[in-house]
């Protein structure tokens, strides 16, 4: 990707993430984003936290030496947790009031993920050896009992990814919702690749994706998480550019 530069080099990005509970347990792939945007945007400091082991959001946002702070939740789904759960917690771990923090849209519902999936996608299967034969394709999200953003932004994404003509039957099972991944997995069609939307390799893309695999048929083909996939950092570096060059028009209109 270019070097780019934003319009002030006055700026600190905190990336914040859930924390890995399984899987890796290491929360390696925080890290390695946020050197990743780091390295791509250049001039701006860069810091990841997670909500649940280390590095802590308070010791990641303590390392922002920025007099402008702006968040960017790296989660898939802009529902209950993300708009009104995160900002309370954060507002609790950086001891400041929730008015004060400026927090961008979360990866999740970034414009260029459909773009990324789809390309990635089309890489996974002319490596399984399906090019051209448009094969179905099963979104496996987490879903919510109650709040359904998770499960609506998850169905949005796999409308776009209809409209490219990639793809054969396109559908979404869920963890935590129906319909759920474990009744649909073992009826899925032959050559069904199977794409993990979470956004860590953590116990869902990790160890929840495993067990299911056990049930899947042999034919049936999972491919890496998406939060797990090369092009990750490329896009969160597009949505916080964006955001930082409307955080300059801004300042200039002040």
């Amino acid at each position: 990707m270019q070097h780019l530069t934003p319009d002030s080099a006055d700026l600190g990005i905190l990336i914040v993430a859930h924390g890995e509970r399984g899987g890796r347990f290491d929360n390696a792939r925080a890290l390695e984003l946020a050197d990743e945007v780091r390295n791509n945007i250049g001039n701006v400091q860069v810091e990841a936290g997670v909500l649940k082991g280390s590095p802590s959001i308070s010791d990641a946002w303590t390392r922002l030496k920025s007099s402008h702070k702006l968040i960017y939740p790296f989660f898939m789904s802009d529902g209950y947790f993300c708009n009104r759960i995160l900002p309370r917690k954060l507002a609790q771990e950086i001891d400041q009031s929730i008015d004060a923090l400026t927090m961008l849209p979360p990866f999740g519902v970034s414009e260029w993920l459909a773009n990324g999936v789809t390309s990635a996608l089309l890489q996974d299967i002319e490596q399984l050896g399906l090019k051209g034969t448009r094969p179905p394709l099963l979104i496996a999200a987490h879903g919510a009992s109650i709040d359904k953003q998770s499960s609506k932004r998850t169905r949005q994404l796999a409308d776009k990814l209809k409209r490219t003509g990639n793809f054969g039957r396109i559908s979404c099972g869920f963890l935590d919702e129906a319909p759920h991944l474990s009744d649909m997995i073992g009826e899925v069609l032959p050559n069904t690749v199977v794409l993990p939307l979470f956004n860590g390799l953590g116990s869902h893309s990790v160890d929840d994706m495993a067990k299911l695999a056990k049930s899947a048929p042999e034919s049936c083909h999972f491919v890496t998480p998406v939060g797990g996939q090369s092009w990750v950092g490329d896009i969160m570096t597009a949505d916080i550019l964006k955001a930082l060059h409307w955080w300059g028009a801004a300042e200039a209109a002040e």
